[in-house]
């Protein structure tokens, strides 16, 4: 086994060669010079994990370093930019067939402002996305999709609010469909 650790200003690489079995057999990147890599010499014993055949961790002592090939924040990470896009999508297939079925009468009167509230509510559900994945790096996917569920509620309730509220004499009438 030999350590490679080169920290330049625009060069950094931090990886293990190890020898073994032919499914360990190689270099890894470990992505940090620490807490274990920067400790190794040539000629160490280390215990691998294996996961789906990548290296995902070395241990030597007790002490363990993760690899760039650990699968962590994976999962929220993707379900954070699905629950993001969701919305969108729904919303442009929402708007996009309503428009089309009543072009008629949308070209004559315009589009009605129930469209712009829906756009905006969708906008708010995909912003929804950021705490949710934050809440879902410290927690796990289950209280993700919890506190997804829990701020779509707020969003909704806070456009409609804002879109209904008067404001003066020159408020928008109450939201309808044209």
């Amino acid at each position: 086994m030999s350590t490679v650790i080169k920290d330049e200003a625009k060069y950094d690489e931090f990886s293990v060669r190890l020898r073994g079995p032919r499914e360990v057999a190689g270099d890894v990147d470990t992505g940090a010079p620490g807490p274990l890599l920067k400790d190794l010499r040539p000629g160490d014993v280390v215990t691998v994990t294996l996961w789906q055949d990548y290296v995902v961790a070395v241990t030597k002592d007790g002490r363990s370093q993760e690899t760039a090939d650990a699968p962590l924040g994976e999962p929220q990470l993707t379900t954070a930019v699905g629950s993001a896009l969701l919305p969108a999508g729904a919303f442009i297939a929402y708007a996009g067939g309503r428009v089309l079925a009543r072009a008629r009468r949308y070209g004559q009167r315009g589009l009605p402002r129930l469209l712009v509230v829906h756009g905006r509510t969708a906008f708010g559900a995909m912003l929804c996305a950021v705490p949710a994945m934050i809440v879902g790096d410290l927690t796990g996917i289950p209280l993700q999709v919890v506190a997804r569920l829990v701020l779509l509620p707020a969003v909704w309730w806070f456009v409609r609010r804002r879109e209904l509220r008067g404001r003066g004499r020159h408020a928008a009438p109450a939201l309808q469909d044209r």
